[in-house]
């Protein structure tokens, strides 16, 4: 018989893998975004948009101890958005 410490490592290595597959589909669409981005001339940074994501995610998460951990997952999420569109700008003009 499984003992809790292993259900949940379990659990949390389920979640993980899901994670990571979505993770791989939002930077996906966060290309997206990026052509849409170059092609209209708009800067990387949208403070705004930025803050109307985090409100909404923070408004999903129903424990209320854990809404400024997720606040803080989604601000080093938009982070890292940023950094990869950044990061595909520049190999662009490379090319």
């Amino acid at each position: 018989m499984k003992d809790c410490l292993q259900q949940a490592r379990e659990v949390i290595n389920e979640v993980d893998a899901q994670m990571a597959e979505l993770f791989e589909k939002r930077m996906t669409a966060v290309q997206q975004v990026l052509a849409y981005k170059k092609e209209h001339n708009l800067p990387i940074l949208d403070a705004a948009r930025e803050q109307i994501v985090i409100e909404k995610g923070v408004a999903r998460i129903q424990d209320p101890v854990l809404k400024p951990y997720y606040e803080e997952l989604l601000i080093k999420q938009m982070e890292l958005s940023r950094r990869y569109q950044k990061t595909l700008l520049a190999a662009s003009q490379d090319e």
